[in-house]
């Protein structure tokens, strides 16, 4: 578990506990900005991990493309 998802549990517990504890209007508007900060919690690590995602074929692409070089330069050297 990650620090965000213990962060995200707590505030959902958070939620709960001030629908039970808390009354007027605090009542509601507490709850609604703690899932809204989850839901903004759930897009921030799934942006993380598309970025993650390209750096590594990104990488890839470039170590292919490093080895294809290679194998040419190789191949016309033994030709030579």
């Amino acid at each position: 578990m990650g620090i965000f998802s213990l962060f995200e549990l707590f505030l959902v517990l958070f939620t709960f506990y001030a629908i039970i504890k808390f009354d007027g209007v605090v009542r509601i508007l507490v709850p609604i900005m703690c899932l809204v900060v989850v839901f903004l919690f759930e897009r921030l690590q799934g942006r993380m991990k598309e970025d993650e995602e390209a750096k590594k074929r990104l990488l890839k692409y470039k170590l292919d493309d490093h080895r294809k070089e290679t194998i040419q330069m190789e191949s016309e050297e033994d030709i030579t």
